[in-house]
């Protein structure tokens, strides 16, 4: 088999995407006495990234996993062993910590319902234990029909066709499944994966016309570069805050296409370098674990140090993201910890001795 492809520049797509829903999420967690455009309507609007953040996770798990489906050369047991590998440890960690602060029944049953990965299959999903955990759930979700994914893209053409569809079911939803005679009034629309499924193959489709991207962006790729900033530009000048905040679909589509085409092609410091590839690699852990982090920043009464302007906004920023890479470190050392001992004390199933029993 050959050498995985890699872009890189999803890295800095992650990471700027996960800075800015961190920020997103202080303003709407604190009470600065802060105004304009700049903190109601754009860092209000950075909430939108995270269906760029699925659109990164459709085209990342198509690089890695696409091809090896379609030859066969990976195995349903090792495709699904890794993704709770990778991804129930940390969540679980968050788990139990919300568990032990809240100590309620409630918690206790939503937290292990969430402790599954498959809790996205519960109708009218609002539940409170992580409550940006709704995202994993969304995605996981999509690991758990990635080999369907792959038979709805198995070439352009049908890749095509799904994401018509997709688009014409998440416009349904819309007008129809999440009104009031299917769903509850506080349910978000994003928490259902048919609604987010849209991005998922937008990312695939892209995937699909990688070569092409690579060679036409990177021959012009000042000239997406400048497309990708003009569209959003537009979308904020078309779309007051509400239709922003309230309606995704198409208009998401036609807003983070731009830029992930543009980060599949282009070279460029901005997105790929030593620090947007750490971060990136870290993203989900940090989006994940913000709140905890934010929490516990509150109970220490530092959200307001600086006064109730940019300044203790930034700050409690900055506090939030070291400490979620602190966390974040330490999570990964006790982890390193734990599994080197436990690969010490487990048998060598290549000792000499227990293979001579077996050839006799």
């Amino acid at each position: 088999m050959g050498t995985r492809e890699r872009f890189d520049n999803l890295d800095g797509l992650r990471a700027i995407s996960c800075l800015c829903i961190i920020a997103m999420h202080i303003r709407a967690n604190t009470e600065y006495d802060i105004s304009g455009w700049m903190y109601d309507t754009f860092i209000s609007s950075w909430t939108l990234l995270v269906f760029l953040f699925l659109m990164i996770s459709g085209f990342g798990m198509f690089c890695g996993y696409y091809e090896r489906f379609k030859d066969g050369s990976i195995g349903l047991n090792s495709f699904y062993a890794k993704r709770y590998k990778k991804l129930l440890p940390f969540f679980g960690l968050l788990i139990l910590i919300d568990i032990v602060l809240e100590r309620s029944p409630d918690h206790l049953i939503e937290g292990i319902t969430e402790a599954t990965l498959v809790f996205g299959l519960l109708p009218n999903n609002e539940l409170s234990v992580i409550g940006v955990g709704w995202t994993l759930g969304v995605i996981f979700l999509f690991y758990m029909l990635f080999p369907f994914f792959v038979f709805l893209c198995w070439n352009r053409k049908r890749a095509w066709l799904a994401l018509v569809v997709s688009v014409v079911l998440n416009a349904f939803c819309d007008a129809y499944f999440f009104t009031d005679k299917f769903v509850l009034p506080s349910f978000a629309p994003r928490h259902n994966f048919l609604y987010c499924a849209p991005f998922f193959i937008a990312g695939a489709v892209i995937y699909l016309y990688r070569e092409e991207i690579k060679k036409i962006v990177g021959r012009f790729q000042w000239a997406f570069l400048l497309t990708a900033i003009a569209v959003t530009a537009l979308y904020y000048i078309a779309l007051n805050s509400k239709t922003a905040q309230g309606n995704a679909g198409v208009w998401m589509l036609l807003l983070f296409s731009p830029w992930l085409i543009y980060a599949g092609g282009a070279k460029s410091r901005l997105l790929n370098n030593k620090v947007m590839h750490y971060l990136g690699g870290i993203s989900m852990e940090l989006y994940l674990a913000q709140m905890v982090i934010f929490r516990g920043i509150e109970k220490l009464k530092c959200l307001y140090l600086f006064g109730d302007g940019w300044i203790s906004f930034l700050s409690v920023w900055v506090a939030v993201v070291a400490g979620l890479i602190v966390f974040t470190e330490i999570y990964k050392y006790i982890r390193g910890l734990i599994l080197s001992r436990f690969q010490k004390a487990k048998p060598d199933s290549g000792h000499p001795q227990i293979e001579n029993k077996a050839k006799r």
